[in-house]
């Protein structure tokens, strides 16, 4: 590295005492070929693993000199020489974990990868559950120990690169879930792109609001794994970060076809920095950066690599706030504000709008329908406000839960649009239907494909029983049948009997079947989808390994 580059603070620090005895939770190849391998290399204490592949565990755990092996996590977690919980799972099994492992009184912090909840709202319950229990929580926002990363927060800190005006994240890849199309909470967002949500975050600090868009990319009949996120954050000073994140990169055989990668850039008034992260093509490789301020340009460079040394620099700072009673950098807390914009982008690409970080605090991450009249923030302020926004979700009972996902919601406003193109003045259970397929994505559609539905075939089904009406002029919010409120509350009622804490296209779709005299059920039963067959599809959907 060059001697003028060698105050860009590139390394997390790592703590005094190593030996503190670490219990990991989950493997695969990222705790295996990572996780672990990080920890050897900076001198920690993983002293037991829990896996459901003893076999996989036993390799792992020669390979890398874990001593103890359980055959269930509960087993780790009443492991009294534990002290720190690392947990590395799906994302569904993440909050139980966390719980759990406040019940036990020997544990005395927790490390958990990121998203730490499927929503704001369980977060918030991982969060306070921790420090309830007096536990520390530190998370695995790991982009932010990217030496590249680093030096541009030690660049702005000092103030070479001047006020900072525009900055942007560009994601080109194929990611481990490119083959598994949408679960609850697993998009592009949640997988990808929170890391550069977060990223934005610990450079400039917490945005007014976001404005997202989704959408899949079709390249091929059924295929929906290809997926673009768009974001805007809005700062007050007039900073403004744009993420263009895809797993779409052009076909092989397209001549103009562009190369995956992973890249960043600021540009302040006075001076500019860019870099590039080694992740997609081979992530034991450096990331780069190049700078320049006030005329002098600079490339310094690294031996070292983002991946694996990052997992131990999270863990590090765990393990330093244990040394000195502190909170680590990456707490829970902290993580809370990252949550936030998740579901804020979430928000904002269901309802057309730009949705800031205290509407998500606010309500507590519940999906309520706070639109104004005129879109909120700078890039909202560029778009007209829609002449219908969605009605609020009806609540099923007093009991239920009404924690529509974004999914849901643009499901029923398509249902709104497919009245109107009918013409028929009230939403029924067909045009519900046709809005999930609109959709076009999410754990519904998938469903269908695997019971073998051609969207196509089933949208022409439906439209075949449904007549047009006549001219008529059209009023605002279109209501709901009686059977249609009927299927959101059943949808309501398999959510919770599913112990989830949202309702999902997935709940929709079984609401419709369980319902069983509309439109939508008749059709779907004509081409042999089954209730029971449906649900346990959704549930392999849900937990491939179930």
């Amino acid at each position: 590295m060059n001697i003028q580059d060698e105050n860009l603070n590139i390394y997390s620090p790592l703590p005094q005492r190593k030996d503190t005895r670490i219990g990991l939770l989950g493997m695969g190849s990222p705790a295996d070929e990572w996780r672990l391998a990080a920890y050897r290399k900076a001198g920690f204490n993983p002293v037991a693993l829990a896996w459901r592949d003893r076999r996989q565990a036993e390799q792992s755990g020669q390979r890398h000199g874990v001593p103890k092996l359980h055959d269930r996590w509960e087993q780790l977690l009443d492991d009294v020489s534990l002290e720190v919980a690392d947990v590395a799972v799906p994302g569904q099994q993440r909050l139980a974990m966390v719980k759990a492992a406040c019940a036990r009184r020997h544990i005395e912090a927790i490390l958990v990868d990121t998203p730490v909840g499927m929503s704001f709202s369980e977060t918030t319950e991982a969060v306070r559950a921790c420090e309830a229990a007096g536990l520390k929580l530190a998370v695995n926002q790991i982009m932010r120990f990217d030496h590249s990363v680093r030096a541009a927060k030690t660049l702005l800190e000092s103030g070479a690169l001047g006020q900072p005006m525009v900055a942007t994240f560009e994601l080109r890849g194929n990611p481990p879930w490119r083959s598994q199309p949408e679960k609850p909470g697993w998009c592009m967002l949640r997988g990808a792109s929170i890391h550069h949500l977060d990223t934005f975050r610990y450079w400039f600090g917490d945005p007014e609001g976001i404005y997202g868009s989704e959408s899949p990319i079709r390249v091929g009949k059924g295929s929906l794994a290809e997926r673009l996120w768009v974001y805007l954050l809005e700062y007050k000073n007039g900073l403004r970060c744009v993420g263009i994140d895809q797993t779409w990169t052009g076909a092989p055989a397209q001549s103009c076809a562009v190369p995956a990668g992973l890249s960043w850039r600021i540009q302040g008034i006075e001076g500019m920095a860019d870099g590039k992260l080694a992740w997609a093509q081979d992530s034991s490789s450096s990331s780069t950066i190049r700078y320049a301020s006030k005329g002098q340009e600079h490339s310094p460079s690294w031996p070292e690599s983002w991946f694996p040394d990052a997992f131990s620099a999270s863990m590090g700072q765990l393990l330093i706030a244990l040394e000195n009673g502190g909170q680590p950098g990456n707490s829970g807390r902290d993580h809370l504000k990252t949550s936030a914009l998740l579901d804020a982008g979430e928000l904002s690409a269901a309802q057309f709008r730009s949705v800031g970080l205290d509407e998500i605090e606010r309500t507590g991450g519940k999906f309520l329908r706070t639109a104004s009249k005129r879109p909120r923030g700078f890039f909202g302020n560029l778009l007209p406000t829609p002449e219908r926004l969605p009605e609020a979700p009806v609540k099923p009972s007093s009991e239920a839960i009404c924690d529509f996902t974004p999914h849901v919601q643009q499901v029923l406003a398509l249902s709104r649009k497919e009245a109107e193109r009918f013409k028929h003045n009230l939403v029924g259970t067909e045009h519900v239907l046709l809005g999930l397929i609109k959709l076009g994505q999410g754990v519904a559609v998938n469903v269908l494909h695997r019971l073998g539905l051609d969207l196509e075939t089933l949208r022409t089904e439906v439209e075949r029983q449904v007549g047009v009406g006549p001219e008529q002029k059209m009023v605002f919010g279109i209501p709901y049948t009686p059977r249609v409120k009927k299927v959101l509350a059943m949808a309501a009622k398999e959510a919770k009997a599913l112990n989830h804490t949202y309702v999902g296209t997935e709940h929709l779709l079984l609401g419709l079947l369980r319902e069983g005299d509309g439109v939508a059920a008749r059709v779907l039963k004509s081409l042999n989808v089954d209730f029971e067959q449906t649900r346990q599809e959704i549930l392999k959907e849900l937990d491939p390994n179930s």
